[in-house]
C-alpha cells in the first residue's frame, strides 16, 4: 500500500489529478486507513499511468472512461 503521493510518483499523475479522476470514476474510490488518508496498490497505479498515457495521446475522458472498460473487461 502507499500514499498518495507516492502514488503520484511512481504514476507521473500529480495529487490533484488523482483525487480528479477518482471523483469523475475514471479510478475507484481509494482504500482510507482510519484517520482518512488515502491508500493505493501497485493495481491504481497501473491505472493511473493507463489514463496518463491515453491523455497524452489526445483522448478525452470520456474516450478514456470507455477505454478503461474495455482495458478492465478483457471479454
Amino acid at each position: 500500500m502507499m500514499n498518495i503521493g507516492q502514488a503520484a510518483s511512481e504514476s507521473g499523475v500529480s495529487a490533484k489529478m488523482i483525487r480528479h479522476y477518482e471523483a469523475l470514476s475514471l479510478l475507484p474510490a481509494a482504500r482510507r486507513t482510519e484517520s482518512g488518508y488515502r491508500q493505493y496498490e501497485q493495481n491504481d497505479v497501473h491505472t493511473l499511468r493507463f489514463i496518463r498515457h491515453s491523455r497524452d495521446l489526445g483522448f478525452s475522458l470520456a474516450e478514456i472512461a470507455q477505454l478503461l472498460s474495455l482495458w478492465q473487461n478483457r471479454r
